[in-house]
């Protein structure tokens, strides 16, 4: 056990994952301080009723709540830049968590997660990758990842805690809750493009109790399966669309988009460990070999004209860790797999590719005896 602790405390790994969520987080942040500075606008929560948690007399005034709220926008800014990151990060959870004590009625479980992860987040090497002035080194990409872990278990505690609250909740189980939530809230679903009908059906009482059990287990199954190399993968794929329904047609705020990038913590943390081969003669080829490299926010590939690499053949080869070629659907399922933006459509043409593997395997004659 002493071991495994001190394995997880020293292990190293490459950095853009940590980047990347940073990135997010802070645009995260400063969307929720541009939101309060808009409430603020129509008025402030201490001139009406709320219930702070500290005593009243820490409750900032009026104007020093705008300053506060300006701060965190500052903050917020220098955490996407990466200037100063770090610090920025530590400082804007501490604003927030001591914001949500002002008034508890502005408590959401999504904004104390974000403080949570900003706590985290700053106390890793989230500044080395996708930051201004960061190092260019080789030997930069790499850093501690024991913070990370710690983002990974606040991952699974979060699904463990939502999971076996709604379990232990009769109206959760019922489906009552689900139903609720669609009559309250379809009409943004339908507005953000989600059909009319699928909404109704969603509502339907029946409908919403088969679903409201389905999430339950889809929680419980996520704070487990993105720990298991075997299960990860399609958990991570499952997760997706879990958030982006949730997304489609609750309000939560940008959580979805904050569990998203925490996902990206969970990736294997080794830079350029696949290989994308290209024909530098073909524009279409260029064309995919570019739009790959842009979208490889965590590094997953190392591109290169097919000419220098000394591979044989003219169409696009990815070579996964194990180094064997993929030419064809297969290669397209490898570069969606590595790639964040394209991830959703992974597991179907990965099935679609596993078929037509199936479809084109020799049959073998049956043996005839002699009688």
């Amino acid at each position: 056990m002493i071991d495994a602790i001190r394995r997880w405390r020293d292990e190293t790994g490459e950095t853009h994952a940590l980047g990347v969520a940073r990135v997010v987080l802070g645009l995260l942040l400063l969307e929720n301080a541009l939101r309060a500075g808009d409430a603020l606008r129509r008025g402030y929560f201490g001139d009406v009723f709320h219930w702070p948690i500290v005593p009243e007399a820490l409750v900032p005034s009026r104007a020093a709540y705008a300053a506060l709220l300006v701060a965190q926008g500052v903050l917020a800014g220098l955490v996407v830049v990466g200037l100063r990151a770090r610090p920025a990060l530590f400082a804007s959870a501490a604003l927030g968590a001591y914001l949500l004590l002002c008034d508890r009625l502005q408590f959401h479980h999504n904004r104390w997660a974000m403080d949570c992860y900003a706590v985290l987040l700053s106390l890793s090497p989230c500044d080395r990758r996708y930051a201004l002035g960061s190092r260019a080194r080789d030997e930069a990409r790499v850093g501690p990842l024991w913070a990370a872990r710690l983002a990974q278990v606040q991952v699974s505690i979060i699904y463990l805690a939502s999971g076996g609250s709604k379990f232990f909740d009769p109206d959760w189980r019922d489906g009552r809750v689900l139903a609720t939530r669609m009559a309250l809230y379809g009409g943004n679903a339908i507005a953000a493009g989600v059909p009319r009908g699928i909404v109704a059906w969603l509502g339907d009482p029946g409908v919403a109790s088969g679903l409201s059990k389905l999430a339950i287990a889809t929680e419980l199954f996520l704070a487990v399966g993105l720990w298991i190399r075997r299960t990860r993968p399609f958990a991570l794929w499952w997760g997706v669309w879990f958030h982006l329904t949730i997304e489609a047609t609750s309000r939560v705020e940008g959580f979805t988009w904050l569990t998203l990038a925490m996902y990206g913590l969970f990736a294997t943390p080794d830079a350029h460990a696949r290989r994308l081969t290209y024909d530098p003669a073909s524009p279409f080829q260029r064309g995919v070999a570019r739009a790959v490299a842009g979208l490889d926010w965590l590094a997953r590939f190392r591109i290169e004209p097919a000419l220098t690499a000394g591979v044989a053949g003219g169409g696009i080869v990815v070579f996964d860790r194990d180094g064997q070629p993929r030419t064809g659907l297969r290669a397209l399922v490898g570069i969606v797999r590595a790639t964040p933006l394209l991830f959703p459509a992974w597991w179907p043409l990965s099935g679609l590719a596993r078929a037509r593997t199936l479809l084109r395997l020799p049959t073998t004659p049956p043996r005839v005896r002699s009688g």
